[in-house]
C-alpha cells in the first residue's frame, strides 16, 4: 500500500513553529521567553496554514507533472499472529 501526503509545507512550517524555542540574553543574564511564544503560537500556525495550502497545491501539481512523488512511503505487512479467541462484552 502507498501513502502520501500532499501538505509539505504546511506540514513542515507547522511543525517548525511548534517546535520553536526562544530565549534573549540581555546583561549577560539568559532569559528563556518560549512560554511568551506559547500564546502566539496558534495564530502563526493558523496564519501559515491559510499560506501555505496554495504553495502546496503548486508544488504538488508541478511535481505531479514531472512524475516526482514527495512525501510517499510504501507500507507493507511481513506477518501477522492470531492469538486465542476472547469473547468480549
Amino acid at each position: 500500500k502507498t501513502v502520501s501526503t500532499k501538505n509539505l509545507t504546511q506540514s513542515l512550517t507547522t511543525s517548525l513553529v511548534n517546535n520553536l524555542s526562544l530565549s534573549v540574553s540581555a546583561l549577560g543574564l539568559g532569559i528563556d521567553v518560549s512560554a511568551l511564544l506559547g500564546t502566539v503560537k496558534p495564530a502563526v500556525v493558523t496564519l501559515l496554514n491559510g499560506v501555505t495550502a496554495p504553495v502546496d497545491d503548486l508544488v504538488s501539481n508541478t511535481l505531479a507533472a514531472l512524475g516526482v512523488h514527495v512525501g510517499e512511503a510504501d507500507i507493507r505487512v511481513t506477518g501477522a499472529t492470531c492469538g486465542r479467541s476472547v469473547l468480549v462484552q
